[in-house]
């Protein structure tokens, strides 16, 4: 049934199920507790919610692209200046010392043998909108070749973690809304209404996990960045080195 109507909106990619509607579903679990305690299991009524193919479809869709039009949000405040203050643009900036120089002219190497684009050429230049634009222009046709190269099977595998950090603290003020309601709700519910404790006292853990890893989740999200670069440029190198040893030397 889930794969069934997860299929039926194209969110059989692993990047869709994972990076968009994972965050977007997770945010809904702080209602768990209000759930339970006000006598209405959440997975009966998320049951009846996305019980008509239809329906589910549209559900799916909706909060998919809800997460990541958050997730994009985030992206912009972390690195104001995207995409030429993201790692991967960054560390290709001749200036940026957090990668050695050797390192940088070995990823210039292979940019220019695979897409053709010398980013040491423009860095010469001395217009630093051109290198922005090289640099950038280079991270996009290397990213085209490497994505459905076996070389870049990592940097897809990474694009993902990133994707679904990214939007899952993009919907930061979702679920720390939905933790604050189910908090207020679930302790409401048991002095007004009788409701069991126990959900009360599962709100507050849950409140208070929540509020703290919120605080932890942009960095989480900036160390998964680190992460995708590295696999892009060790990707890049790796496809270089293919390139080279399918080409026939001239003598042959």
């Amino acid at each position: 049934m889930t794969k069934g109507w997860l299929s039926y909106v194209n969110l059989s990619d692993p990047y869709e199920r994972k990076a968009r509607f994972l965050p977007a579903a997770l945010s809904l679990l702080p209602l768990v507790p209000l759930s339970a305690s006000m006598g209405a299991p959440f997975l009966d009524w998320m049951k009846i919610l996305v019980g008509g193919v239809g329906l589910g479809a549209i559900v799916a869709v909706a909060i998919s692209h809800g997460a990541s039009a958050c997730g994009n949000r985030l992206q912009e405040s972390l690195w104001p200046a995207w995409p030429h203050d993201s790692p991967t643009n960054l560390w290709l900036q001749p200036e940026n010392r957090s990668v050695s120089s050797q390192q940088k002219t070995r990823w210039y190497q292979s940019i220019k043998d695979l897409v053709g684009l010398d980013i040491q050429a423009a860095a010469s230049s001395a217009d630093p909108e051109e290198l922005k634009a090289v640099i950038n222009d280079a991270i996009r046709a290397l990213r085209n070749r490497l994505w459905s190269a076996p070389e870049g099977e990592r940097l897809r595998l990474h694009n993902i973690d990133y994707g679904f950090a990214r939007n899952l603290a993009g919907l930061r003020p979702v679920w720390l809304l939905l933790a604050a309601g189910s908090l207020v709700g679930c302790w409401l519910g048991y002095a007004r209404l009788g409701r069991p404790l126990l959900w009360a006292v599962v709100s507050t853990v849950l409140a208070v996990g929540t509020f703290a890893f919120a605080w932890l989740l942009p960095s989480y999200v900036r160390k998964k960045a680190h992460y995708y670069a590295e696999s892009f440029f060790e990707g890049a190198v790796a496809l270089t080195g293919k390139t080279q040893t399918s080409t026939p030397s001239k003598g042959e």
